[in-house]
């Protein structure tokens, strides 16, 4: 029975309120929202940066392994 208790008080209570405390902690609500949401879902420029690096190694890489099969084969 209590750990039944502890439940609906404790997980079922944050439950209830969470919404509401995430949209006024991260203020999704009222003036300039949308602005707020979308510069919290813009991506860092440095990781913006280091995805580019990395995506054309992955192609040089990929150009090579081509290459090395057409050699082999």
């Amino acid at each position: 029975m209590v750990p039944t208790a502890i439940d609906n008080e404790a997980v079922r209570g944050l439950e209830r309120n969470l919404e509401q405390v995430l949209r006024d902690g991260l203020q999704l609500t009222g003036i300039d929202a949308h602005e707020r949401c979308a510069a919290m879902l813009q991506e860092s420029p440095a990781i913006a940066s280091r995805r580019s690096e990395l995506t054309r190694k992955l192609n040089r890489l990929r150009t090579a392994k081509v290459e090395l099969l057409r050699f082999s084969a």
